[in-house]
């Protein structure tokens, strides 16, 4: 059926006689077809189905499209007429479409030119309730003008206005289609442009237009035909809808930078912060007067908050390097220095700024400046650790010797993006090791007195005792003379002289001297370990401790004690040390086990992070606690000082544990064994002693 079609009045004239539109439309010679918004097909006329060789039961419900397929221009023309139709609600023309037909038996298409025109029905709200139309084959008239001009026959008036009339209507149809392109392409630009576009008319500002950026602004909800306070009230009270107003009256755009809005992406939800650039262009119409507003923009919402997290990380950093002791400075991928912390300005009295750049090498020492500077630029150009030190200049003129130390942050794909140092005031600690090392010094001459002045009557006792055995065996011979020629001047004491007392005196300096040898001997070792340096390499654990045992082999076979390694992690460190400080440790072990049952020594060891723990345990006497401490300074021993040893052995590994940056301590039981416990760095790393 045909909608209901009002006079200009709005209802008929009541003098006005009934009108049977359905027969009208029906016994129409010319061809029509009714079609929805949609473009199904609601209805068509005899005409229609004669022109279209087509059935009403096999058109009607069916989509334009569907039902007469095509492909390429035709289609898109066709689509475009009745879509312009919608969108104007007005009346579109085609003066010219060429549009094959099905053949009714099936068997291909059959090639038709056509005449349209698409008019738009509208319902009483004003809305395009569906489209009438009203096509005419030209075929006919299309095939004679081609053969008329091929032959070039002169044509006659009627001919020629039916040409004109063509030619002119089909000009039309061409800028029309040429127009409907440019539109097409302009509105897919406008639909993909990255920034929100939206075009408003009139002084209530209603949406005509809005792109996909738009709706993903303000949550996706239909904006299209109505005000910005009825598609948007949350932004109510914000300024922008007094924005728009006063670009409507005064024609003059307004630009805004990083403006904050609230907008409400859930119908029911809680309005969310966003962040937006935007322009606010009038659009000025024909006759001069502004007739909307285009409005056009990026939502920055990610960049703002992401330099507010940037801020606020920086203030927290800020405020964490000025919280530092040291100084703290770091520097752009190339080198440029643009931070330095509080302590730095406190500590050389500059101005802030004024050592950016390059012009921290002018705090330096002349002497430290060529040098530091090679080795930043090295750092730099292979992305090493920066380490250094040198002389930096006080706010009071004087230099006092700094540690300099710098590493990379790199990004995901390995790429440097800054540099992070600190600067750490070492004169104290200069000062100490300059004492320390006067200390040493003293202390090797110490060492080297004591050696050279206990050695010397030493060489006169062993000698003197030399002659005491040579006298004694000289009085022995007399004796024994004495005794066969003359009996009664061999004396009961004169006896005993020789025979106990003098071999006893003789015995007891001799071990007193031997003991004295060692005693400055181990003092040498202590003394010459202090001056070796140390040569990190990796030692295998295991054959290190093998070959402890077999320097020990002759005592365990002695006493049967057991020796068992039960781990031995590898390390990288100084093997001589390691050799000594274990060594030690067994040898201590075996000469304080416990004779009265089986002995047994075991070694143990764990990784506790960048440490390795070794354990020597025995089951041997055992040490009070009291001795704890004692038993690891130099000439002690735990318990009674009639044991076996000088009192160097632990005082030794104790020195050596030390310098490879490790700990050693003890726990015991007295008369159920001991257990040391050796914590080692897995790395030695030595420090260059040149800054």
């Amino acid at each position: 059926m045909l909608p209901p079609v009002h006079s200009p009045q709005g209802q008929p004239g009541p003098k006005d006689p009934p009108i049977d539109y359905q027969a009208l439309f029906d016994t129409s010679p010319n061809p029509y077809v009714l079609l929805a918004p949609d473009f199904t097909i609601l209805g068509m006329n005899e005409a229609y189905l004669r022109v279209t060789m087509r059935t009403r039961e096999g058109l009607t419900g069916r989509n334009m499209f569907e039902a007469f397929p095509g492909e390429g221009a035709s289609v898109e023309q066709l689509r475009a007429s009745l879509e312009r139709a919608l969108r104007t609600r007005r009346p579109d023309h085609l003066a010219l479409i060429h549009y094959d037909i099905p053949r009714p038996d099936g068997h291909g298409f059959e090639e038709r030119f056509w005449s349209a025109t698409h008019t738009p029905l509208l319902d009483g709200a004003g809305e395009v309730s569906c489209i009438l139309q009203h096509t005419v084959d030209v075929t006919e008239l299309h095939r004679l003008r081609m053969v008329a001009k091929s032959f070039r026959e002169p044509a006659g008036p009627a001919t020629q206005l039916e040409g004109d009339v063509l030619r002119r209507a089909q000009a039309v149809q061409e800028a029309n289609l040429s127009l409907d392109a440019e539109r097409r392409h302009l509105r897919r630009l406008f639909e993909q442009a990255p920034g929100f576009m939206a075009v408003l008319a009139g002084p209530e500002h209603r949406f005509e237009l809005a792109n996909a950026a738009y709706l993903q602004l303000v949550g996706h909800r239909d904006v299209v035909g109505q005000t910005v306070r009825e598609a948007l009230p949350e932004v109510s009270g914000q300024g922008f809808f007094e924005l728009l107003d006063n670009v409507f009256t005064t024609g003059q755009p307004f630009v805004g930078r990083s403006l904050r809005v609230l907008l409400q992406h859930e119908p029911a939800g809680t309005p969310e912060e966003r962040f937006v650039d935007l322009v606010y262009q009038p659009i000025v119409g024909a006759e001069g007067g502004v007739s909307g507003i285009f409005v056009q923009g990026h939502d920055i919402t990610e960049r703002i908050l992401a330099e507010q997290a940037l801020q606020e990380s920086e203030r927290k950093f800020r405020i964490l390097a000025d919280a530092m002791p040291q100084m703290v400075w770091s520097t752009r991928a190339d080198g440029f220095h643009d931070y330095y912390n509080a302590r730095w300005y406190e500590f050389t009295g500059m101005p802030e700024g004024s050592t950016d750049g390059e012009e921290w090498n002018s705090m330096f020492h002349p002497e430290d400046q060529e040098r530091a500077r090679k080795l930043w630029q090295h750092s730099l150009a292979t992305g090493e650790p920066y380490q250094i030190e040198y002389r930096l200049r006080h706010r009071s003129g004087q230099y006092r010797w700094t540690l300099g130390r710098a590493l990379p942050v790199r990004n995901q794909a390995g790429e440097i993006e800054r540099w992070f140092g600190t600067c750490t005031d070492i004169s104290e600690i200069k000062e100490v090791e300059a004492d320390l090392q006067a200390a040493n010094d003293e202390i090797q001459r110490f060492a080297y007195i004591v050696s050279h002045d206990l050695r010397a009557p030493l060489v006169n006792i062993m000698g003197f005792t030399s002659e005491l055995e040579a006298t004694r065996k000289a009085i022995e011979h007399y004796h024994a003379t004495v005794q066969d020629r003359a009996p009664e001047l061999a004396t009961q004491e004169a006896r005993v002289a020789i025979e106990e007392d003098l071999p006893e005196a003789i015995s007891f300096i001799r071990t007193s001297t031997a003991k004295m040898d060692r005693l400055i001997g181990a003092i040498l070792r202590l003394s010459r370990e202090g001056r070796r340096v140390l040569t990190p390499e990796p030692v295998a654990m295991r054959d290190l401790l093998a070959v402890c045992q077999q320097s020990l082999r002759h005592q365990f076979e002695e006493t049967g004690a057991e020796f068992i390694i039960e781990s031995a992690p590898d390390l990288t460190s100084d093997r001589l040390a390691l050799e000594q400080i274990f060594g030690n440790l067994i040898d201590n072990a075996a000469k304080y086990l416990d004779p009265a049952r089986p002995g047994r020594i075991v070694i143990r060891g764990y990784e506790t992070g960048a440490y390795l723990r070794y354990e020597v345990e025995d089951n041997g006497r055992g040490i009070d606690r009291k001795d704890f401490d004692r038993i690891f300074d130099l000439f002690r021993r735990a318990g009674s000082q009639d044991r076996p040893g000088e009192g160097i052995g632990l005082a030794h590994v104790r020195s050596l544990v030390r310098r490879l940056g490790g700990a050693i301590s003890v726990s015991s039981q007295p008369g159920q064994g001991s257990t040391f416990t050796v914590l080692l760095p897995k790395t030695l790393h030595i420090a260059s002693e040149a800054a």
